[in-house]
């Protein structure tokens, strides 16, 4: 059976906008469909039921949880494995799958890399069964994620950043295609031009005077691995000091989350509720943006996170640890600093930084991409394929 001319499979359990990493694909639909491409999808969920794109969806109990992406990765490859024998093989021109899901993609996008935060979580240290379960699925997820980058169907693979590139480059056959497709922004909502927008009333409806200085620190989950501890701590440590004008802005994560972090902060800084808003998830992120000075995010390990491309669109100026794709932000012309992991060293390059004038807004997200640029260069990778199998 040959294959569709501009046809392409995305290939992963959640095809949803809240998806860090498959939100860029369907925001990229309408350019897609525009140049006559055809998209299909094998998914667990999505949010495309009503744009079109043909689903096959494939079960999953709702009692896996984090086991989700295993047995995914599990059914999905049967699935394809059952299609060939029954004369059935796929058609499309593009297979394009998420990391460590299905080993018959020709083109895989990698948003994380399990291998380093395997190894850091040992850096780490276990403390906890919580954590060592994590590890373990991490380990399982290094695993997995390797033999797709192994898999002699893999013409190419798309990495988020420069330093997940090379992460992927050092644990792939030398001869494998990688490139650098970064994380898309919406620069609609994400632009210097929200803080004459929602500024003034934003910082009145949370509290927050002309005295005071907000760090914004933005994330939907994970808190632990986004050093959410390390800039509580590197804060308070400035508080003692005196520095007691400085306030601590948590956006992001489930209400279950959200009372997990309360309960942590009553044990670690007990004065928390004077300093420190946790927001939870939000719809318009980009008003908190807005009423922040600095963003703040000392993770342990990111890919590219999109947190710190729109906080860089929005004009903030960047605190960031040397994680993967800072890189893309930091050293690409957004303002900011580069801090250490230790807390103590961390307080004292925060107060360096709020000893200087505070620079004025970027005018740019580093390497991040519009989502129109975005569109414009997955098309590009796209027609690459059709013209190689010419």
């Amino acid at each position: 059976m040959s294959r569709e001319t501009r046809s392409v499979l995305w290939i992963d359990p959640h095809l949803e906008y809240r998806s860090p990493s498959m939100q860029h694909l369907l925001h990229a639909l309408p350019q897609l469909r525009a140049a006559g491409w055809k998209v299909e999808a094998w998914c667990v969920r999505s949010d495309a039921l009503r744009e079109d794109v043909a689903h096959t969806f494939l079960p999953a109990p709702k009692w896996l949880g984090p086991f989700e992406l295993f047995y995914f990765t599990l059914v999905v490859n049967l699935y394809g494995l059952w299609r060939i024998v029954t004369g059935r093989p796929i058609t499309a021109a593009v297979v394009h799958a998420s990391s460590g899901t299905y080993f018959g993609a020709n083109l895989i996008s990698v948003h994380f890399v399990n291998a380093v935060w395997t190894a850091k979580q040992c850096e780490l240290g276990i403390h906890s069964f919580k954590q060592f379960a994590s590890l373990c699925f991490s380990l399982c997820g290094a695993v997995i994620e390797r033999l797709t980058w192994w898999s002699p169907s893999v013409k190419k693979i798309l990495a988020v950043s420069e330093s997940i590139a090379e992460e992927v480059r050092r644990r792939s056959p030398k001869h494998r295609v990688i490139e650098v497709l970064p994380n898309s922004y919406d620069e609609t909502r994400f632009h210097p031009g929200v803080r004459d927008l929602y500024r003034d009333a934003m910082r009145r409806q949370l509290g927050f005077g002309p005295e005071h200085f907000v760090f914004l620190f933005v994330s939907q989950g994970h808190h632990q691995r986004k050093g959410f501890s390390l800039a509580v701590e590197a804060l308070a440590r400035l508080r003692v000091e005196g520095r007691r004008n400085l306030r601590f802005l948590v956006v992001g994560g489930s209400p279950a989350t959200v009372d997990a972090l309360r309960a942590r902060l009553e044990r670690d800084a007990p004065d928390w509720a004077e300093w420190i808003s946790l927001a939870g998830m939000q719809p318009e992120v980009e008003k908190y943006y807005a009423a922040a000075d600095a963003f703040l995010f000392p993770s342990y390990f990111e890919a590219f996170s999109l947190a710190e491309i729109e906080a860089a669109a929005c004009g903030l100026p960047l605190l960031l640890t040397p994680h993967h794709g800072s890189e893309m932000t930091l050293n690409a012309g957004v303002p900011g600093i580069f801090l250490s992991f230790d807390p103590h060293d961390m307080s004292l390059q925060i107060a360096a930084f709020l000893e200087k004038e505070t620079p004025p807004p970027s005018r740019g997200a580093g390497c991040g991409v519009t989502r129109l640029e975005y569109a414009s260069r997955l098309l590009e990778l796209y027609e690459e394929f059709i013209g190689a199998d010419q």
